[in-house]
């Protein structure tokens, strides 16, 4: 395939791959793959599917209908069932290039507004070239406060490209742990996760520390909680088409409309007596993913986790409910 006429995107580094399989290891491993685990989180998606209602939202009802088929945990077949297709971005970059005064007439250029045009002597060194472009282009380019996101045409454009992996894989795990337990302590999330190994609070009491030190108990519950309310901003954008986006929305209290405003609560809710449709599904789909996290992160290897004693606390321990003990 011509390189022209491959498509492209903002997400991965480079924007194109020779080869399809080259591109879904690449989305894998780039800000697509969070867009995706995040869309799978969002109780909103989840009814729509479940009861075949699309949200009254118009913003959430497009962001639905491009998301495709969210119900099968795995990436690489949705990138190429849907991914591929809502991410490409139908125009590529812009690029430099030599106006042929011989062809004036036929050259097309770029918008006005959107190019600077110089003429640039060949009679004078390199290094003084580069120099006095770069001058004149800081004149006129935004630098880094230009906004690349904001020139995608892509359906599903991404809300900036200022972004960290290692923060939105951050933000996935606590808020995918706080919607499998609801009632573990932002602490005891952080702990788990190991949110900050050097932040040793298990077994260790608060009250060791002078009231005028920050313990350790509260710098990891202070980090764990922003992770969780910057993914619950995350959530609710992502639910809207924007991503990555961690600032907070303006809430929609019926998704659905009146109608089936109680419909959604009872499929969605949580209650102590009764565990709803969307929270089983959660447990069906998650519950292993977060097992084997917390057991990788807390270097509960084979020869650990073969104790059948600390394997039978494992469930305990996920729920923050007791600590490991040999």
């Amino acid at each position: 395939m011509n390189n022209s006429n491959r498509p492209f995107y903002k997400g991965v580094q480079g924007f194109t791959r020779q080869f399809e399989s080259d591109l879904v290891e690449a989305a894998e491993d780039s800000v697509y793959y969070w867009w995706w685990a995040f869309m799978r989180l969002s109780p909103v998606f989840w009814y729509s599917r479940h009861a075949g209602v699309a949200p009254k939202n118009e913003a959430m009802a497009r962001a639905f209908a491009n998301a495709g088929d969210l119900s099968k945990g795995l990436f690489k077949p949705w990138w190429k069932a849907t991914g591929a297709s809502v991410f490409a971005e139908a125009k590529r970059p812009a690029s430099v290039r030599v106006v042929n005064m011989d062809q004036l007439e036929e050259h097309r250029f770029y918008p006005e507004g959107s190019s600077l045009l110089l003429e640039v002597p060949l009679t004078i060194r390199k290094e003084t070239i580069l120099q006095q472009v770069k001058r004149l282009l800081a004149l006129e380019h935004e630098g880094r406060a230009l906004n690349l996101a904001a020139t995608s045409t892509a359906q599903f454009a991404l809300h900036t490209k200022r972004y960290r992996l290692r923060t939105l894989e951050l933000e996935y795990w606590v808020l995918l742990y706080r919607m499998l337990y609801p009632n573990i302590s932002v602490l005891g999330i952080g702990d788990r996760l190991q949110i900050s190994p050097s932040l040793r609070v298990r077994g260790v009491e608060r009250k060791v520390y002078s009231t005028h030190v920050s313990s350790p108990h509260d710098k990891l519950q202070s980090i764990t909680g922003r992770y969780l309310y910057k993914a619950q901003s995350t959530l609710a954008n992502v639910e809207r088409g924007s991503f990555p986006n961690a600032t907070k929305p303006l809430m929609i209290e019926q998704p659905f409309g009146a109608k089936h405003h109680a419909d959604f609560l009872a499929a969605t809710g949580r209650r102590l007596d009764v565990v709803s449709p969307w929270h089983a599904w959660l447990q069906e789909q998650y519950y292993d993913d977060l097992r084997h996290q917390i057991i990788r992160k807390n270097n509960l290897g084979k020869d650990v986790i073969g104790n059948s004693r600390i394997k039978a606390q494992i469930p305990k321990f996920l729920a923050g409910e007791t600590d490991l003990t040999a």
